[in-house]
């Protein structure tokens, strides 16, 4: 009987966890570096829709021709800074997306070194 309760037990609290989102929706994005100005990404996902710029940041993108859910984006801010930006998703449950930084320059249009670039993305 106690094994009972307990494999009921486990199975009432494994069915409250929650794997986050699902369903069409936006996840929101962001682009760091010193004195960033504008950068090229690859971002990877299936479920990908498109992309939107946030605040003064400009998006430009097209799917990478030959890669199947690959994409080109390239953010622009005139101002600097962070770029922000959002990946809009048929599925927000989907693996990733995963982004790459390809090249990145400052506001004066000087290349910057990628590593020192970092892309993140909110769940």
């Amino acid at each position: 009987m106690r094994r009972l309760a307990g494999s009921l037990l486990a199975a009432v609290l494994l069915s409250g966890c929650d794997s986050g989102p699902e369903g069409p929706g936006t996840l929101e994005a962001r682009v760091t570096g010193e004195a960033l100005g504008a950068v090229v990404l690859e971002v990877e996902g299936s479920a990908i829709r498109g992309f939107q710029g946030r605040g003064e940041t400009r998006v430009y993108s097209a799917p990478a021709p030959g890669r199947a859910g690959v994409h080109r984006v390239v953010l622009v801010d005139p101002v600097g800074g962070t770029l922000r930006f959002a990946i809009e998703a048929d599925d927000l449950g989907m693996d990733g997306p995963f982004v790459r930084v390809v090249s990145a320059a400052d506001t004066s249009n000087r290349l910057l070194l990628v590593p020192r670039v970092e892309a993140s993305i909110e769940r």
